[in-house]
């Protein structure tokens, strides 16, 4: 098995099939314990800071009331538009980055994920912002999604499963399975600590893998993509997370 890396003292990358260790595919995710109460707590968060896919618009109708973007919350059914109401995903014409700090060069790889994801199956960009209520095109009333934090796909691959937050979170042990990452999925309050990144379903090159595994050390952390598995070792059990993508957060520009 390939790239299943675990962070140490040492912050070393080691892979678990080589430490005899074994997992049991598909465990429950925590994902399916969130309460309806919860969801709806998050479904509120919409006009807040929310993750959501964004998706290239390629109608063929006149701007604004085509051409823009689709917003899907992330881990959720349903959105809620800048309206009020719920539906799978919302339209904006317009993509408003006077929040997010980021050049042009940048905020084109957004909009170059945005297209992918409007011709394949995978999930390309995330947005992290708020819908606000107006904007400054002959149809005002669209308005438009205040952008926050804008991240990227590093690989191909279908997103399959919960998509999630992962950061280092300083833990040290001296034997493994050791819980030294944190992830929060994404729109729900759920927080869980996990020992594990199977890296193998993701189809990324073992540099990109390590470019993603030393952002894990960073305050953004990484988002990915995945399912819930077990790994047994050393007569332990720990929870760890496959990855069918992972994703970068696009560098704030210096001031």
């Amino acid at each position: 098995m390939r790239s299943i890396f675990s962070v140490t003292a040492q912050i070393s990358v080691f892979a678990c099939a080589l430490a005899g260790c074994t997992m049991a595919a598909d465990a429950p995710d925590e994902l399916d314990d969130v309460s309806a109460s919860q969801a709806a707590i998050s479904g509120k968060a919409d006009h807040a800071y929310t993750y959501y896919e964004v998706i290239a618009d390629l109608r063929k109708c006149a701007f604004p009331v085509c051409g823009g973007f689709f917003l899907k919350r992330l881990n959720r059914d349903t959105t809620v538009c800048v309206d009020g109401r719920e539906a799978e995903s919302c339209y904006t014409p317009v993509l408003d980055w006077s929040e997010a700090n980021l050049s042009e060069d940048q905020q084109s790889k957004l909009t170059a994920a945005a297209g992918k994801d409007a011709t394949s199956s995978g999930v390309f960009g995330i947005l992290r912002g708020r819908f606000a209520a107006t904007n400054t095109t002959p149809r005002p009333e669209l308005g438009r999604f205040v952008i926050s934090e804008a991240w990227v796909a590093e690989g191909d691959g279908v997103s399959e499963g919960a998509f999630v937050r992962v950061k280092d979170n300083g833990l040290r042990c001296l034997v493994a399975p050791c819980p030294s990452l944190t992830e929060t999925t994404l729109n729900t309050p759920r927080t869980t600590n996990i020992a594990e990144l199977d890296w193998s379903p993701s189809g990324l090159t073992d540099r990109e893998i390590e470019g993603l595994t030393d952002r894990l050390f960073s305050p953004d952390g990484i988002l990915v993509a995945g399912r819930r598995f077990t790994v047994h070792e050393n007569a332990q059990t720990a929870k760890g997370r496959t990855v069918t993508n992972a994703y970068e957060r696009l560098s704030d520009v210096a001031p």
